[in-house]
């Protein structure tokens, strides 16, 4: 597609480009109305085919119908004699393609989020009886705010199944993520999107699709003769993982895992995913399971906190705060090593020494730890340096300096660890914590954002 200038789109601020497709642009704006950052996807009329029309009009009316989280969210459509505007929800941390590229590859908890997350989308998806037809890393972009969420984009090819699909729309897609049943011009049906999750996973998990070298003509002939599609050596990563990798990247769709198999699988979990609503049940587990424990009802509490670990691990994920991040994190910690306690208290192993977790804040301020934790350290002149440096590598953060930042961390790191270690049991050895726990998910996300 030809280069164009900024594009004049009626009651937006355009800012700049963040995306070129092979039918169109994609740039950041800005509404004049309501201050909200969009993308825009701009379509060039001039240029298309009628069935790329076509397309344009499915993508606009699936995107109208699916309001859903883990979906990019329509805003507007409009149009004039040269082009097509889109206007979706921006997602600043761009495609999950480009989130990959920057890690090399991400970590098992994070591919557990972003599969449950892709799992509740298609969820809703079938629900509608739509298949998406073209999943893979660029079409599934990724938001920070308020926390991390996937979310399924490019509608332009998918389709309510029924027997009436037209036959030319077998090739439409990605031949990296395409199904064996649709390249080989087999009869398909929307299990073609499970194959697609399944390299999809595979290459967050590995940094690569599992045919990234290989030509069309040799991904054809790979999946005619059903190559074993083999994980890389020396790659750990869970029994539970490696399973639904194994059943999504079935060559023969009849042994491929079922949608409703695929839903239900113990390495997706969906019953504890980082929702709102898992999010205050959470909270209430929690406060339940403390509750019991002062009646030392502990048979009661442990349940309970077990169950709540299971839902904290998620948040813990997708949290893009650091300051809430570090205390979730802490919260974690503790009621992982309270579990632990309480195993031993009901099985006869009583412990004389422990404290009793506390409950999540509802509300992280992100200077309360270290204003007061200064307060009451000015009796110690060491402490109040090396909190001094940490505060500075946190303000530099704030003005965008990230390696000077980085800097007065690490020095602040090296003063702080030993004075922890020291530190005697009590209110201020625990504020110090915290204090650190912040600043050092501070410091991964400065590395994060420098590579």
């Amino acid at each position: 597609m030809r280069i164009m200038a900024l594009p004049h789109v009626t009651g937006y601020e355009v800012l700049e480009k963040i995306g070129v497709g092979s039918f169109s642009i994609v740039y950041k704006a800005v509404s004049k109305s309501t201050k909200e950052t969009v993308a825009i996807k701009c379509i060039d009329k001039r240029y298309q085919k009628k069935s790329f029309a076509d397309d344009v009009v499915n993508e606009i009316t699936l995107l109208k119908l699916l309001q859903h989280d883990y979906i990019v969210r329509l805003i507007d459509f409009m149009w004039d004699v040269k082009y097509i505007f889109i206007i979706t929800e921006y997602c600043d941390q761009g495609d999950l393609s480009n989130f990959i590229r920057k890690r090399h590859k991400l970590s098992e908890a994070f591919v557990k989020t972003f599969m449950q997350q892709l799992a509740l989308a298609l969820r809703f998806l079938r629900s509608h009886n739509i298949c998406h037809m073209d999943l893979k890393p660029q079409n599934l972009l990724i938001s920070s705010k308020p926390n991390l969420q996937l979310k399924v984009a490019d509608f332009g090819l998918s389709q309510i199944i029924s027997p009436h699909n037209p036959a030319e729309l077998r090739y439409a897609g990605s031949v990296l993520y395409m199904a064996p049943e649709k390249l080989l011009h087999q009869q398909f049906d929307a299990r073609i999107d499970l194959w697609s999750v399944g390299v999809i996973m595979f290459e967050c998990l590995f940094g690569r699709s599992p045919f990234c070298h290989l030509t069309t003509k040799q991904i054809t002939e790979f999946m005619q003769k059903k190559v074993p599609i083999e994980t890389p050596p020396n790659m750990n990563i869970s029994p539970p993982c490696e399973n639904l990798l194994s059943a999504l990247l079935k060559y023969n769709v009849q042994e491929r895992i079922t949608f409703e198999e695929y839903f239900n699988h113990e390495f997706l979990d969906l019953s504890h995913a980082a929702t709102h609503e898992n999010y205050l049940l959470t909270i209430k587990l929690l406060e339940e399971a403390i509750e019991l424990d002062k009646a030392k009802q502990y048979s009661s509490s442990l349940p309970k906190y077990k169950e709540a670990v299971c839902y904290l691990e998620r948040f813990v994920t997708i949290e893009t705060d650091y300051n809430k991040k570090a205390i979730l994190n802490l919260r974690l910690q503790e009621y992982t090593t309270w579990i632990a306690t309480l195993t031993d208290i009901l099985n006869g192993r009583s412990r004389t020494n422990y404290k009793v977790p506390l409950p999540i804040p509802t509300n992280i301020s992100a200077n309360q730890t270290y204003e007061s934790l200064r307060d009451i350290s000015t009796t110690t002149p060491g402490l109040v340096t090396a909190l001094d440096i940490g505060k500075t590598g946190e303000l530099y953060y704030a003005e965008g300096k990230k390696q000077l930042a980085l800097e007065k961390l690490t020095t602040s790191f090296g003063l702080l660890l030993p004075l922890l270690d020291s530190e005697p049991v009590g209110l201020r050895k625990d504020m110090l914590r915290i204090q650190i726990e912040k600043w050092m998910t501070l410091a991964e996300f400065i590395k994060d954002e420098l590579r």
